[in-house]
């Protein structure tokens, strides 16, 4: 019932980014935005500081009900072989790969 009061009122407010938080554990899922990509590799500490820049964040909720599109299992892989000075150009490829689930 309060969801639809909500978006009759239009008084939705956009959620926040939750905060920075220490590197995720394999097995975990990030999220930036709109697009969520599942841990399956050890991320090396270097690489998470640079995906917080980027605006990946752990998921703060055991059970994330939100609807995202998907990254392919490989993705985090590519990043973390990817040179530090190609880092923005591959996540790019990898963000245009996301999917509905």
């Amino acid at each position: 019932m309060k969801d639809l009061i909500r978006t009759v009122l239009s008084i939705r407010q956009k959620r926040r980014s939750p905060p920075a938080g220490p590197t995720p554990p394999e097995g975990a899922y990030v999220i930036r935005g709109e697009v969520r990509m599942l841990v399956n590799q050890r991320i090396p500490r270097d690489l998470w500081n640079w995906m917080l820049l980027s605006g990946w964040r752990t998921i703060p909720v055991k059970k994330d009900r939100r609807k995202c599109m998907e990254l392919p299992p490989d993705a985090l892989l590519e990043l973390i072989n990817a040179h530090p000075a190609e880092r923005d150009i591959v996540h790019g490829r990898i963000l245009a790969r996301a999917r509905q689930p």
